[in-house]
């Protein structure tokens, strides 16, 4: 099926006599078809052939380098995607939100925290993009994994909207590092946002209980209990043959 839509795709742009591709007149988008097909093919993890569609393109719009860029960060190629990133930047394409959010899930994946850093600086510096809950988390994420807690804090604090996403993501590598004074912190914002989350008081509490902290542990499970809060618990569940299995 894919050599198919590729054979249609090469006959397509060499059918009219104009120099837009897919020269199905001049109702059809240029960009439509060739994109499509990036985004089929990187989805589907066959990135050889999203390059392939990639490189035939004769032009080339912001989608089709987010394609390409979350496609190769999202099967392995962190660092390509983030020299294709560079690359479109050169060609003069303005990136957009979803642009930097690929290429800093490409730096997250890779630990390139010195790219990740500067990308997520340049989108409201130099292309006057605001970053949303899920640049905030992806950055929170990367700086945590690169043990840099601090910086991560810092980021989160300058947020001029606090979101309990961003936040739980700084509890969760601060329970990761055993943080205990900024896990704390993000617990006591976290309560402030949204305190019926049974999973932060946990998190909260895992951090605690590594360092062998078993009043503060105490502590905490008594304020889930006041709150009317209980700890989740995780199941799985698979079918067998006639029957269903489910595990804790």
């Amino acid at each position: 099926m894919l050599e198919q839509a590729l054979e249609v795709f090469d006959e397509m742009r060499g059918a009219g006599e104009d120099d837009t591709f897919f020269a199905l007149g001049r109702q059809t988008n240029k960009y439509l078809i060739g994109n499509a097909l990036v985004s089929m093919c990187a989805k589907c993890g066959d990135v050889n052939t999203a390059l392939e569609v990639f490189s035939r393109m004769k032009e080339k719009d912001v989608w089709t380098w987010n394609s390409i860029i979350g496609g190769l960060a999202l099967h392995g190629q962190a660092e390509k995607s983030v020299q294709f990133f560079s690359k479109m930047l050169e060609e003069k394409i303005h990136p957009n939100v979803i642009s930097f959010l690929c290429v800093l899930g490409a730096c997250n994946h890779a630990g390139l925290v010195e790219d990740g850093q500067r990308c997520f600086y340049v989108m409201k510096e130099r292309y006057g993009i605001d970053p949303n809950a899920r640049h905030y988390s992806c950055i929170v994420d990367m700086l945590g994994r690169a043990g840099l807690l601090d910086e991560a804090f810092a980021i989160v604090s300058g947020m001029r909207q606090h979101n309990a996403v961003v936040w739980r993501a700084l509890l969760g590598t601060c329970r990761t590092h055993g943080n205990m004074a900024l896990g704390k912190i993000a617990q006591e914002k976290l309560l402030s946002i949204n305190g019926d989350v049974s999973g932060d008081y946990v998190l909260l509490s895992g951090i605690y209980s590594s360092f062998g902290e078993w009043s503060r542990v105490e502590t905490v499970r008594r304020s889930m209990d006041k709150r009317g809060l209980r700890k989740v618990v995780g199941c799985a569940q698979i079918g067998h043959k006639t029957a269903g299995l489910s595990a804790l």
